[in-house]
């Protein structure tokens, strides 16, 4: 059992290993609490999590045009938008983290191999974070990528994935909201 809060949304690595619900029970029963379209407040904080999605960034994000399979992959991305959307609007507290997998933004992509920015995450998370009072963004999946940037409406963004330089040095990061 954790014996401060914790606070968590899986990643692809979850999904692909197909062991979801084995590795949702296990951090439950460690009382993590997993986020997963959900909001929780703890001690003034909310904390609301999506694992996000894939689509691009900007003006190079992928729009819902052409085959079947595109379209499906752009509503994807579409639907967690709206999970995410709908999670913050569940959030009274006066600060708030957000938790993804995937990237809002492609600043915290930016040291990865340019080609693949678009399998890294969405401006479509961006987009609904805008839309709040967010305090900041935590995010993994790039474990290339930058650490700080902000969405176009000025939300503060971390890249925390393993890998990635903190400015502490040390392999995880510290942040005030």
């Amino acid at each position: 059992n954790c014996s401060i809060p914790v606070v968590a949304v899986l990643g692809k690595h979850v999904y692909e290993s197909g062991a979801v619900e084995d590795v949702t029970k296990i951090l439950r029963q460690a009382h993590v609490h997993l986020l997963d379209g959900q909001a929780v407040e703890i001690e003034e904080v909310g904390f609301v999590g999506v694992k996000g999605f894939i689509g691009g960034f900007g003006s190079r994000m992928l729009g819902s045009f052409g085959e079947p399979a595109i379209k499906t992959m752009v509503a994807e991305s579409v639907n967690e938008a709206m999970r995410l959307e709908n999670a913050m609007r569940q959030v009274r507290a006066k600060r708030t983290l957000v938790i993804l997998h995937y990237a809002p933004i492609a600043d915290t992509v930016a040291g990865e191999p340019p080609e693949i920015f678009p399998f890294l995450g969405s401006s479509r998370l961006a987009e609904t974070i805008d839309r709040f009072q967010v305090s900041a963004v935590v995010h993994g999946h790039a474990h290339r990528g930058s650490y700080e940037g902000q969405t176009p409406g000025g939300a503060k963004v971390y890249n925390v994935a393993m890998h990635v330089a903190k400015p502490s040095g040390r392999p995880y990061a510290l942040l005030e909201i």
